[in-house]
């Protein structure tokens, strides 16, 4: 397979660059839908005794302190149950990362597995989520100082503090997201060595920290401004769904079993599922790409022996 050099242009569009048998984005986006789908439909179900309280609760109009025992007796189970699905959340992750990397790195077709990839790239996550709960304390740290020294001055005191620390939260975010595309080729590091690589892509990526920024950030806003149309499509859908099967929902003059019925209404959630579907296999399918210019910095590491400049030297 060709290996493009990295430019601006080549890290958007890097995921249609991949070589290998094609249909893998549908086949990633498709496939992710349908598992994350289930394991949301399993997730709802062991919350619905939560969601039937505030269901009643909102029907009838009753005050929020009066439902707060059943309230806390119906999450306590349900935490409990969402807590042993955790697992499956995080294997969801460790197979379309796998299959994702394995793309961009090996040019493979779409398939999902539980091999030393998947295990490998697991440790990577998990250093993930421990610099991204040191950054969080950092942050609660670096705001709460000027707010509490401002807070000493009176009230004008409190409002320069208040600017202080949202100006720090500002600094503090482009840094954070300028650190997390410097180490953003680690699981393609981890893929392609088949050994864990982490602070190594600092390494990799130097020279095109900013360059990987600024290419998330397009693809964000074409994200976003798609998910607000598929979202918004959604939602009139939804309440149109609704009004069609109690009409009088637009009255807002329904008990707690008519909206209960409804929400449980082939008719409600055929429609609404087959839109739901198309809109997490769009979320998905921009998972794999985002991922493309931090698989094109991994594949242009002039100390790799793959890398064809490398190859051509010899």
């Amino acid at each position: 397979m060709t290996h493009p050099t990295f430019t601006f242009g080549n890290a958007l569009s890097h995921y249609t660059k991949t070589g290998g048998p094609k249909g893998f984005l549908r086949a990633f986006a498709f496939t992710y839908a349908i598992l994350s789908l289930i394991s949301s439909a399993v997730s709802m179900a062991l919350q619905w005794p939560v969601y039937k309280v505030y269901i009643r609760m909102i029907t009838e109009g009753g005050d929020p302190v009066s439902y707060a025992q059943e309230i806390e007796a119906a999450s306590m189970g349900s935490m409990l149950m969402s807590v042993l699905l955790m697992p499956v959340g995080i294997l969801i992750w460790m197979v379309f990362e796998g299959a994702s990397q394995r793309r961009y790195m090996r040019a493979e077709g779409f398939r999902l597995r539980i091999g030393a990839d998947e295990w490998r790239l697991l440790v990577v996550g998990l250093i993930w989520v421990g610099l991204l709960i040191a950054a969080y304390i950092a942050l609660i740290i670096a705001i709460i100082i000027p707010m509490v020294a401002g807070a000493v001055g009176g009230e004008r005191g409190a409002i320069i503090g208040a600017a202080f620390a949202f100006l720090i939260f500002i600094a503090f975010f482009i840094a954070a997201l300028y650190f997390v595309a410097r180490l953003s080729a680690a699981s393609a590091l981890t893929v392609r060595d088949q050994q864990i690589r982490f602070f190594e892509s600092w390494n990799v990526t130097r020279e095109h920290g900013w360059t990987i920024v600024g290419a998330w950030v397009v693809l964000g806003l074409i994200m976003t401004l798609i998910a607000i149309v598929v979202y918004g499509v959604l939602a009139v859908a939804g309440i149109g769904l609704f009004a069609a099967i109690e009409p009088g929902f637009l009255q807002g003059d329904l008990s707690s079993d008519q909206v209960a019925a409804a929400f449980s209404n082939p008719v409600f959630w055929a429609p609404l599922a087959i839109l739901l579907f198309l809109a997490v296999a769009f979320q998905a399918a921009f998972i794999h790409v985002s991922a493309g210019p931090a698989a094109l910095a991994a594949r242009n590491d002039p100390n790799w022996v793959g890398n064809p400049g490398i190859a051509d030297e010899f």
